[in-house]
């Protein structure tokens, strides 16, 4: 088996999932993902299986392969579990994480606002996968590999249903001032900031999932400025947006 070739697929499928490409519940056909990606069947059926057992893809013998998904109540469920255990996650690292964690943590944050920036068709998916470290390394400076293991599982749920291509120009300026704070509190060690922000930043992550109306869908892709003296981004004030349903994130 060429790993190279498995690892390829792998990246491409999951990428797809996390971008909002794939969307769930979507049939993945071998053979049309193999003619995309320019391989054979084989690293896409390998591909598929450690999706399979990493819970982002669910096999079904003689149906094939489909994205998850998640009914509303699994949905919730799994932010309610997010909210109590990344919450702790960040509490824990604000007293272990090293400084060489915090410097990953600030270019994840940086790269994230970079690729928003740059307009590419891929820019979800490499702010979905930059997120995703961002996350993991707070989770491994709590110091609890049975927290980290158990956060890695769960997480994938909430990021099929929750892809940042539904985020309004506001959402992800308000995610990306999330990742800054949490920062900023793991810098000064301060757990009971850090366990705030994160339960912040979970819970407005929640909303995003919620059903939207068109109109304010319509404002999702509005592209994302940069003002020339910093590296912030600047996006529409959150008083001219359309009122959102029932919360904000």
């Amino acid at each position: 088996m060429d790993e190279t070739s498995t690892t390829l697929a792998y990246n491409f499928v999951r990428e797809g999932i996390l971008s909002g490409r794939f969307q769930a519940g979507a049939h993945l056909r071998e053979t049309e993902l193999a003619t995309a990606l320019g391989s054979s069947r084989t690293p896409i059926r390998e591909a598929l299986r450690l999706l399979d057992a990493e819970g982002l893809v669910e096999i079904t013998p003689h149906r094939g392969a489909r994205v998850c998904s998640w009914s509303h109540d699994e949905i919730r469920e799994t932010y309610a579990l997010r909210l109590l255990l990344e919450g702790e996650a960040a509490r824990r690292a604000a007293a272990l994480i090293k400084s060489d964690a915090l410097s990953q943590l600030s270019l994840f944050a940086t790269e994230m606002k970079q690729a928003l920036q740059s307009g590419s068709p891929d820019r979800f998916a490499t702010v979905a996968e930059l997120n995703n470290r961002f996350h993991r390394v707070i989770h491994q400076s709590s110091g609890d590999s049975l927290l980290s293991s158990t956060l890695s599982s769960i997480i994938m749920a909430s990021m099929v249903k929750n892809t940042f291509s539904i985020y309004t120009a506001v959402e992800l300026s308000r995610s990306m001032n999330h990742h800054q704070e949490l920062i900023t509190a793991l810098e000064h060690r301060d757990g009971d900031w850090a366990e705030a922000v994160m339960r912040c930043h979970i819970q407005a992550a929640r909303w995003v999932t919620k059903p939207r109306p068109l109109e304010l869908s319509l404002n999702v892709h509005q592209e994302v400025q940069l003002s020339p003296h910093t590296t912030t981004p600047s996006f529409p004030s959150e008083g001219n947006q359309i009122p959102r349903r029932g919360g904000s994130q």
